[in-house]
């Protein structure tokens, strides 16, 4: 026997699974998936207290929600491949590399919807998995597939689907949809318009060669500073309904101030690109402190 032979054939099969792994898990955005399982569990604790009652309730949650995300996420390659080879954000994607075959990634999108539905509806709540159903829909299907390429409006529309997960965390715990639900879909959309235009301006000319629809620099600005302001209304009047600490009001004005200062920088008008990128670093930090906020500040 040529075990020489026999080891190359065996390196090859074993590069060829772990490329195959890589693809899965890069199809489906894994820092996409972790930023909104922050969220998830912001949601969760916010309902719960602070604490987790059920750690099977809790991981069925975020797995189930995560599942669902990264079926979002495999749809949008799908559909976005042909533009994603026009940006050099993401023309290393593996659609757009045609490393993997289309019909391929939707079967991989389905089996990850099914587990990730199953498990919300088998492990959380039916208000939970329908709510993930809602903003998978709005993802994939009014997002991606129709209004993207046709509207700047489009963001405005995507924005409610990234407010689901705290929604789905919180009433993954409470079991209905109240007050504080509907405050939490404002105050997470209110976040994501700037973070997104933000990412616009950053990567302009990407979005001018996918040929998708832009927002002048000063309508950017101005709808950048309009949501910033309503984010930091809406996240005050969510603290005052879910009766949250001192400490939490604190925070939001602090935090919420300083992006607001960011914003009317004058370093937009020289130097619109790193302006943005300021932005868009700041949302991180502050999103990740809000759901810290909603988990202990209660």
């Amino acid at each position: 026997m040529d075990h020489g032979q026999y080891s190359s054939q065996h390196a090859g099969a074993l590069r060829h699974w772990r490329g195959l792994f890589n693809t899965a898990i890069e199809l489906t955005k894994p820092g996409i998936i972790v930023g909104n399982l922050a969220s998830v569990l912001g949601g969760y604790l916010l309902a719960a207290s602070g604490h987790v009652a059920s750690v099977t309730h809790g991981l069925a949650t975020l797995l189930g929600t995560a599942l669902v995300i990264g079926c979002g996420c495999v749809i949008n390659n799908c559909i976005d491949r042909d533009i994603d080879r026009r940006m050099v954000r993401t023309c290393h994607r593996p659609l757009a590399l045609r490393t993997i075959r289309v019909s391929t990634a939707a079967g991989y999108a389905i089996v990850l919807g099914a587990c990730g539905f199953g498990l919300l509806w088998a492990g959380s709540n039916a208000l939970a998995c329908m709510l993930a159903m809602v903003g998978l829909v709005i993802y994939a299907g009014l997002y991606t597939y129709w209004l993207k390429r046709r509207s700047h409006w489009a963001t405005l529309i995507g924005s409610v689907s990234g407010a689901m997960p705290p929604v789905i965390g919180y009433c993954a715990v409470t079991g209905r949809f109240d007050l504080t639900a509907m405050l939490l879909i404002a105050v997470f959309c209110c976040w994501q318009m700037p973070h997104s235009h933000a990412i616009t301006v950053m990567r302009r000319e990407d979005f001018r060669a996918a040929g998708l629809p832009l927002l002048s620099l000063a309508q950017a600005h101005r709808q950048i500073q309009a949501y910033m302001l309503a984010f930091l209304a809406s996240a005050l009047v969510l603290g005052a309904v879910a009766q949250m600490t001192a400490l939490y009001f604190v925070v939001m004005l602090g935090l919420g101030g300083y992006w607001l200062t960011l914003a009317a920088s004058g370093i937009r008008l020289a130097d619109p690109t790193g302006w943005a990128r300021r932005i868009f670093g700041f949302s991180i930090v502050l999103v990740l402190a809000l759901n810290l906020a909603l988990a202990v500040l209660r």
